[in-house]
């Protein structure tokens, strides 16, 4: 979901799968939220996330994998002829978090379950949910740790003294789990109703329409909480679920 008051157009998180799909082996998902300050950041995270999502960005090949599509998002917007001031933020490049999910099919066909690799720069987060409980989440735990400045991935090579590092974690699934990525917006407020007692995951399994998630989204924007601050940030939403089987 696009900002309240944004056209679909001028969304800029990503996602990955683009589909709704079925999988008997490995599985990647992954979400990005493009920065809105930076030029063509929503065409940046849709790379992060397609990369992640496809294989190509292997933890043994990452800064040359990184490489290859850092000149594709260069090649793509120096083909568009744009304004003086642009060509000006364009210099700057666009950046972008990205958090991805590779789920492992079991090792044996009778095991109860597999071997999950998530890693995250920035502040768009998984949780894992087992019998409608948070067991874990990933990078942040706490509503507190969100700021406005995350650190994100650069559509330019800076150098290897401004690349940031890849937060990594290796996790077991078990059948029924499911994991949730979100970018900020939506995980910060999962994160506070949690902190209050409720729990947000109940209420987001509970949408199974893109309409309904359309509406849902618009109430938790419009409702308050007792300080008066909208419950969730009128910002670029975006949801992947998965349900291990």
């Amino acid at each position: 979901m696009p900002k309240a008051g944004n056209s679909v157009a001028e969304y800029e998180d990503a996602h990955w799968p683009r589909q709704s799909s079925n999988s008997t082996g490995l599985v990647h998902l992954a979400v990005a939220d493009g920065a809105t300050e930076t030029s063509f950041s929503g065409l940046w995270a849709k790379l992060l996330v397609s990369a992640y999502g496809r294989g190509r960005l292997a933890e043994s090949s990452w800064d040359a994998d990184l490489g290859k599509f850092r000149r594709v998002w260069q090649r793509a917007v120096g083909q568009k002829p744009l304004p003086w001031y642009a060509e000006e933020k364009l210099r700057l490049g666009a950046f972008s978090s990205l958090t991805g999910v590779t789920l492992f099919p079991p090792a044996q066909l009778d095991a109860d379950g597999g071997e999950f690799q998530t890693l995250s720069i920035g502040d768009s987060c998984v949780f894992q949910v087992r019998e409608g409980r948070l067991i874990w989440s990933f990078p942040f735990t706490a509503a507190e740790e969100f700021n406005s400045r995350p650190l994100l991935i650069s559509s330019l090579d800076r150098g290897p003294d401004h690349e940031v590092a890849a937060q990594r974690v290796i996790g077991v699934w078990q059948p029924g789990d499911v994991f949730l990525l979100m970018t900020d917006a939506l995980a910060c407020w999962a994160l506070r109703l949690l902190e209050s007692g409720a729990n947000p995951f109940a209420l987001i399994q509970s949408v199974e329409t893109p309409e309904a998630f359309a509406a849902f989204i618009a109430q938790q924007r419009d409702s308050m909480n007792a300080e008066g601050i909208p419950l969730l940030k009128n910002d670029d939403v975006t949801l992947v679920i998965l349900v291990a089987e």
